[in-house]
Parts: C-alpha cells; structure tokens; sequence
C-alpha cells in the first residue's frame, strides 16, 4: 500500500467528517439567518462527495499494493 495515497484519503476521509460536523453545528445553531438550510446543504453535499472521493481512494491505494500475504 503507498503511503502517500493512504495519507491523502484519510485527509479526504476528515474533510468528510469536519463538513459533516459543520453541518451538523448549523443544524442546532442557526446564526446565518435564512441561508442556513442552504449553508447546511452544501456542506452535507461536500460531506457526502469527500467519503467517496476517499473510499475511492482508499480502495484504490489498497489494490495498488498487490495481494495481502
């Protein structure tokens, strides 16, 4: 497994989970007025695009290690 692909799909896999957090934190603190659902739904579009950007990525750099022995 190369090292450098796995370090850039966690570091996709935790933009999914700070943009889920976000969304979240909107969710229960509505300080943006009106533009909140929209904020909240952009940021739940990005959550849901970086975990399979990274579970791509993941799974890739894993079957570029070759076979498991």
């Amino acid at each position: 497994m190369n090292n450098k692909n796995l370090a850039n799909g966690l570091a996709v896999l935790a933009v999914g989970l700070l943009a889920s957090s976000v969304s979240s934190l909107l969710e229960h603190f509505t300080f943006l007025g009106t533009a909140t659902d929209f904020t909240r739904g952009f940021f739940d579009g990005l959550a849901v695009g970086a975990f399979c950007v990274a579970t791509f990525v993941l799974i890739r750099s894993r079957r570029a290690g070759g076979p498991a022995r």
